[in-house]
């Protein structure tokens, strides 16, 4: 204990315990105050003794003056010049309170204790955590009501049950390491999938802390569980979303060289087959290339359909009456061992959706629950109005409000857990023997998040799978934009005296970067008797329209080398020659962007042939109009 101040020797202290020892530590006198004090405390008449009796301790110094604290009193000492030491004591205890007083003050700090508890109960069961006191042989000792109910119980049933009777088995399997860890003094936060009650499951993560009493020994540990499934979907979704557009960027990118060299191949290998007639050539080897490259035209399409590349033509649609039908064709190409059912609310929402993606849609779920049922078996679809929540709509990232719900399931062999996250993925298949694409049910994705809707899926090895889609309703949906009335063609340049002379074709100018496509459009419709020009880019047809006055129709690609591509070609020449048609092709499907008025479109891979369709008549040169 540290010095103070010290007192002016011989300055009186009444009222308080005083005593004088000599030279020899013997005391000399004291007043009752001070003899009250060392013989209740059962000190002897000796300074030494009185210092390090139970009175005041052991007294550092305590033979040099100057003042003491004791926890209950204040010690002085001074020396009297050599002539011994005098000893002061003041009681610092509080003065006793009346009994009224005390009472008074147990009832309030009562009343503050009991407030006190209730907050902490309000805020331990509304906090959105499942907490529990757990001791070191894991008895339950506290838990709030959220962890309680999760397992089907209360507080109050649950408090003195072990861990492992309440846990699941596979639960505490996975937890038991954590729960040691925490038992020997170790703060640990980890996460894991737990099976609930009523084969529920939950995403949780969870934080153990020791339990020190004053002495610190860990005697048991604090749990907090907090569910995350919501925020591990979210982000699911969010990864799915982005892994879709990733993929509908790669697809949109290789579809354009894919179906160039699908239109060479297409190109040749057709006017070959026509010219063999029915030579056994033509039957083994021409037909069977012929039809791969036409398969693998559409594969490339639905590619990139399935990544939201394709327009759709989204209408008010009665989802009832369109799932009737396209039920009606399903039941007369399953097997009658395969029992389909339709169950669906009297009364259902329109919904804004492309009807014939959504037949093809539900074809998909068909064909993939036959495979699943092994042909034996139910499938059912049940149709239902639904209202979606904010807190379900925020984990799908769409709308809240009204929706159209189709659950389509089936009692098949269910898809594994390990795989169940990445059946969405394109060219994924569990099917055995490489049968399938693995586009089926990434086209459904496709479609649904094209619709604005939600899909998901629920599966258990074993006993079935059921897909749960959420299409926006008529009045949740933005109302599609309503297409342009055509304006009326444009008045040709020429005089209609013309049409009496002798009609000339032109020149065809064909625009395209790839030499080989180039070459065999250029043949193809030289062949047909057109007069054909071409250019290897925008910049170099511009020059060749601009010296050659015959041109009088372009057909160009889209995506071309330079500044300039086929799509602004055809502006510039919409706005500049007017009189001049214009058809552009594509490997991709036709963009999304405004298109120009009176361009026509032609999606590659296809035959050069339908170019002589497509392209417009041209006006008679004009020095062959009658004088």
């Amino acid at each position: 204990m540290g010095k103070a101040q010290a007192y002016p020797q011989g300055e009186g202290r009444i009222g308080q315990a005083i005593a004088t020892f000599g030279t020899d530590h013997r005391m000399i006198w004291c007043n009752a105050a001070f003899a009250r004090l060392y013989r209740a405390h059962g000190a002897a008449p000796d300074l030494a003794q009185v210092l390090d009796g139970p009175l005041f301790g052991a007294v550092p110094e305590a033979m040099g003056g100057g003042l003491y604290r004791l926890p209950e009193l204040e010690l002085q000492l001074d020396d009297m010049g050599g002539a011994g030491t005098i000893v002061t004591c003041r009681q610092i205890r509080p003065p006793a309170q009346d009994p009224g007083a005390l009472q008074r003050l147990i009832e309030t700090r009562t009343r503050q204790l009991i407030a006190s508890e209730e907050r902490l109960r309000i805020i331990a069961n509304e906090v959105p955590a499942g907490i529990a006191h757990i001791d070191e042989d894991l008895t339950i000792l506290y838990a709030n009501r959220r962890f309680a109910r999760a397992y089907g119980l209360t507080p109050e049933t649950m408090i003195g049950r072990n861990t492992r009777d309440v846990l699941h088995c596979n639960t505490m399997e996975q937890s038991a390491r954590f729960f040691e860890q925490a038992r020997r003094g170790m703060v640990v936060d980890f996460e894991m999938r737990v099976e609930l009650p009523g084969a529920r499951f939950k995403d949780v993560r969870t934080l153990l802390r020791p339990a020190r009493p004053s002495s610190g020994e860990v005697i048991g540990f604090y749990l907090v569980s907090i569910d995350v499934t919501r925020r591990k979907e979210t982000m699911n979704a969010l990864m799915r979303s982005q892994k879709m557009d990733a993929l509908g960027r790669m697809a949109s990118g290789i579809s354009h060289d894919f179906n160039n060299l699908l239109t060479i191949i297409l190109g040749n290998l057709v006017p070959l087959s026509e010219q063999l007639g029915q030579s056994p050539l033509r039957e083994e080897f021409l037909r069977p290339a012929i039809s791969a490259a036409r398969r693998g035209s559409d594969l490339t399409r639905r590619l990139v359909s399935l990544a939201r590349r394709e327009e759709l033509d989204p209408l008010a649609t009665d989802i009832g009456e369109a799932t009737q039908e396209i039920c009606a064709l399903l039941r007369s190409s399953i097997p009658s061992t395969l029992t389909l059912e339709l169950l669906h609310d009297p009364v259902l929402p329109a919904a804004l959706v492309d009807r014939s993606q959504l037949e093809m849609a539900l074809l998909n779920l068909a064909l993939n629950a036959r495979d699943a049922t092994g042909g034996r078996g139910t499938i059912r679809i049940c149709l239902s109005a639904h209202d979606l929540p904010a807190e379900e709509a925020e984990v799908s990232r769409i709308p809240a409000g009204r929706y159209l719900r189709i659950l389509f399931e089936d009692d098949g062999c269910g898809i594994r857990p390990e795989i169940l996250e990445r059946i969405f993925e394109p060219f994924f298949t569990s099917k055995q023997g490489g049968a399938g694409s693995g586009l089926g049910l990434s086209m459904v994705y496709g479609f649904v998040q094209q619709s604005n809707g939600t899909i998901h899926v629920d599966s258990r090895p074993g006993i079935g799978t059921s897909f749960t889609i959420l299409l926006p309703s008529v009045d949740l949906s933005p109302a599609p934009p309503r297409a342009r009335s055509a304006p009326p063609p444009a008045r040709p340049p020429f005089p209609p005296a013309a049409q009496t002379a002798p009609p000339r074709h032109g020149v065809t100018l064909i625009v395209e970067d790839d030499a080989d496509l180039r070459h065999l459009l250029c043949r193809r419709l030289a062949h047909a008797g057109h007069a054909v020009i071409d250019a290897a880019s925008s910049q170099e047809a511009l020059a060749l329209i601009g010296q050659i006055e015959d041109i009088r129709a372009v057909i160009s690609d889209i995506d071309m080398p330079g500044t300039m591509t086929g799509l602004d070609l055809a502006v510039h020449l919409r706005r500049h020659r007017p009189d001049l048609p214009v058809t552009l092709m594509s490997g991709k499907p036709k963009p999304l962007q405004p298109w120009p008025e009176h361009v026509g479109f032609v999606q590659k891979p296809f035959d050069p042939a339908i170019l002589l369709d497509r392209l417009p008549s041209p006006w008679p040169l004009e020095s062959d109009a009658a004088p």
